[in-house]
């Protein structure tokens, strides 16, 4: 299930000149549980929610790692994006096609798509 943390290594090594990592951001046992034992639609949308609030609280502290969180984000939104639009691409296939184009060539409709939620992901969420 993805709301369990993993474990983290006890040989785990940080490298000497990075800053201190802060305290993970952890699940509630309550909203683990209740994930667990929802066993109707009703139970599964409140956990759900509650599973959404506890995100959106991660998400807003702004910790180091969320610019390159809401890039992969926009990257799989691009791709369901394509895929609703009827076109043929995949994340992969974004990704080579917005990186690997010269600079001023045109990255086709599916490019224009992933650098449109780019441009939205790089902007960190209002307070």
């Amino acid at each position: 299930m993805i709301l369990r943390p993993k474990p983290l290594s006890r040989h785990a090594v940080q490298p000497l000149d990075a800053a201190p990592i802060g305290p993970m951001a952890t699940v509630p046992s309550w909203l683990r549980r209740a994930v667990e034992m929802a066993q109707t639609l009703e139970d599964a949308a409140l956990a759900s929610g509650a599973a959404l609030a506890a995100l959106d609280a991660v998400v807003r502290r702004q910790e180091r790692w969320a610019g390159a969180w809401r890039q992969r984000l926009a990257l799989a939104a691009a791709a369901a994006t394509a895929r609703q639009a009827g076109r043929t691409e995949d994340e992969a296939a974004l990704r080579d096609t917005v990186l690997l184009t010269r600079p001023g060539d045109d990255v086709g409709p599916a490019g224009r798509t992933f650098l449109a939620w780019r441009r939205l992901a790089a902007r960190p969420p209002e307070h």
